[in-house]
């Protein structure tokens, strides 16, 4: 079945899709023997003003940082992103596959997949700082703490929460005002999106459909960072009558008659999703996908819970009106036949 199943590359929290897919996941994310190549020392932290910090992570554990981390390990692509957006990728010493933004993650040695980490790798590494996700193993989480070190973990879930968790992440490692104004730049760039579209009413704004996966259709309902991206972008996420991530029946799809399919680069071919959707006997006869109306998303802007889940929300808006906002020039495409619109 054509189930997408390397968006779980993308993924940075949880798995959220079948075991079938998950299993595809793993093998994804699995690497050979032996520890990682030790890294060079990195560089000394800010002075431990601030320190200790005390913060309640995402598994309900009262975490306390004892002092500002030299030796930062990531456990999850989107807490990678995040620890180089807020300026303290040069004190990262490994992280968990995939580790592929930004360029400078490439040099981290690998500690496993996110859902399959070693924790072997991760001790040989050394740090006093280790930051996952609930998409890691509660067990190999549990044997970090017992062998002493210190763990935080995120699950972010909505846009709220991704801000959350950079905040967060900022103020453990001692990167407070650098997360802050990483926040700060998002809010008001997602500011500016509302700002443009405040006056359309709700009953006049387009309907979508984003697609996670083909034969069966699974999607991403309320609950989610996706369906708050389509609101934000103004859109009206067809499936918000589920919760998280769904299979959705062919039969309702056709029925609600989205204005715009969603959909997402795979493995950097953005006509991938389109023609497993337009392959499908019964998707095809949407008149989204007749028409040409799809957006192109770039999969690790979308499904991927991190700074870059803005550039998302602006390549749907510029899809949804095209008449209120600029031309593409962001990586997440947003790309939509322009002669393709409909307006209900």
């Amino acid at each position: 079945m054509r189930m997408g199943t390397t968006l779980l590359r993308w993924l940075g929290s949880r798995p959220v899709l079948p075991a079938a897919c998950l299993l595809s996941a793993l093998a994804l994310g699995g690497l050979g023997c032996g520890g990682p190549r030790r890294a060079a020392a990195p560089p000394s932290p800010p002075s431990g003003a601030g320190f200790p910090v005390v913060l309640t992570d995402a598994q309900g554990e009262r975490v306390q940082v004892p002092g500002a981390p030299r030796r930062i390990v990531s456990l999850a692509p989107t807490v990678t992103e995040i620890l180089f957006a807020i300026g303290v990728g040069d004190r990262v010493v490994a992280a968990a596959d995939p580790a592929d933004y930004p360029p400078g993650a490439a040099r981290l040695p690998r500690l496993g997949g996110w859902f399959t980490p070693s924790a072997e790798k991760t001790l040989a590494a050394e740090p006093d700082l280790v930051i996952g996700s609930r998409g890691n193993p509660p067990e190999f989480l549990a044997s970090l703490r017992k062998a002493g070190r210190t763990v935080f973990t995120v699950d972010p879930r909505t846009l709220d929460d991704i801000l959350a968790a950079i905040r967060d992440i900022g103020r453990a490692t001692g990167a407070g005002e650098a997360a802050d104004a990483v926040v700060g730049r998002a809010q008001a760039r997602l500011r500016a999106v509302a700002d443009r579209i405040a006056d359309v009413p709700q009953s006049k704004r387009p309907q979508a459909f984003m697609v996670i996966g083909v034969s069966p259709v699974w999607t991403a309902g309320s609950g989610t960072f996706q369906d708050d991206a389509i609101r934000a972008a103004g859109g009206r996420n067809v499936a918000s009558s589920l919760k998280g991530f769904r299979p959705f029946s062919t039969e309702s799809l056709l029925a609600a008659d989205p204005d715009f399919l969603l959909v997402s680069t795979m493995d950097g071919d953005p006509e991938q999703m389109k023609r497993d959707v337009l392959s499908d006997p019964a998707l095809k006869r949407l008149p989204a996908a007749r028409e040409g109306r799809f957006v192109v998303l770039e999969a690790n802007h979308i499904m991927r819970p991190g700074p870059r889940i803005v550039e998302a929300v602006e390549a749907m808006a510029r899809a949804f009106y095209p008449d209120r906002f600029r031309p593409a020039t962001s990586p997440s495409r947003g790309a939509v036949n322009p002669q393709a619109r409909r307006v209900r």
